[in-house]
């Protein structure tokens, strides 16, 4: 019996292993700009995350009104175990 989860993308790992060190709110034009990735592969994963409660969103209230993103407590569980597996198959290697 197959079992109902979702793995996430590659995109989606890197946008919660960027946000970890970073304490507060990050544009997403910055994640993209940063990480070199295309603006809609970055913006498609952040909606995931925001849906799946992994991200937290706020909109600046003056000019440029940006939309800062930020990581839930869930989401940051969910990157220190991403960190702890990379530790693992670095340890390996």
């Amino acid at each position: 019996m197959k079992e109902n989860y979702r793995v996430l993308s590659e995109t989606e790992q890197y946008i919660l292993l960027y946000l970890i060190g970073i304490k507060e709110g990050v544009a997403v034009k910055e994640i993209y700009e940063e990480m070199k990735l295309s603006p809609n592969a970055v913006t498609q994963a952040v909606n995931k995350l925001l849906n799946e409660g992994l991200l937290i969103e706020k909109r600046e209230e003056v000019f440029p009104r940006r939309r800062l993103i930020y990581l839930s407590d869930k989401g940051r569980k969910v990157a220190q175990l991403l960190l702890q597996m990379q530790e693992i198959i670095k340890a390996n290697q």
